[in-house]
């Protein structure tokens, strides 16, 4: 179910967003903390993120996720939001409407690429790969 701009605006903005350009520490199940830095150390923790998707078709979308610090896997694709300008709204990449949406069929978009708007402390400068079945280790 996606997530309406108008939702945010009238309910508050749930802790698993963040404006662009944005990041932040989870210190809690339920709480985070502003990001003090340019990086995203690799101290294992996890962090809430704005950044892009990048669809394997070459679309880019502004996205919100989470990163996991104390893996190489780092992003948690369950958290991948993709925000959908004409319609004002975030939707999982598991939806079906996002697809219709971006008029691109599901296997045109996956795998993707992703990149923090903040960039990982980290030697590789990205973007980097999603983990998906025929490339996982």
């Amino acid at each position: 179910m996606p997530i309406r701009l108008k939702d945010i605006e009238q309910y508050g903005v749930p802790i698993s967003f963040q404006s662009k350009g944005t990041a932040q520490v989870r210190v809690g199940p339920c709480s985070a903390s502003p990001l003090q830095g340019d990086k995203i150390p690799m101290d294992g923790r996890y962090y809430v993120c704005a950044g892009t998707i990048i669809f394997k078709n070459g679309i880019t979308c502004e996205a919100n996720f989470e990163i996991n610090t104390h893996t190489f896997d780092f992003l948690e694709r369950d958290t991948v939001k993709i925000y959908v300008d004409k319609e004002r709204a975030w939707y999982s990449t598991d939806e079906q409407e996002l697809y219709d949406l971006l008029q691109i069929k599901k296997e045109d978009a996956l795998p993707y690429k992703w990149l923090p708007d903040i960039p990982l402390d980290y030697q590789d400068i990205g973007p980097y790969q999603m983990k998906w079945p025929n490339n996982e280790a």
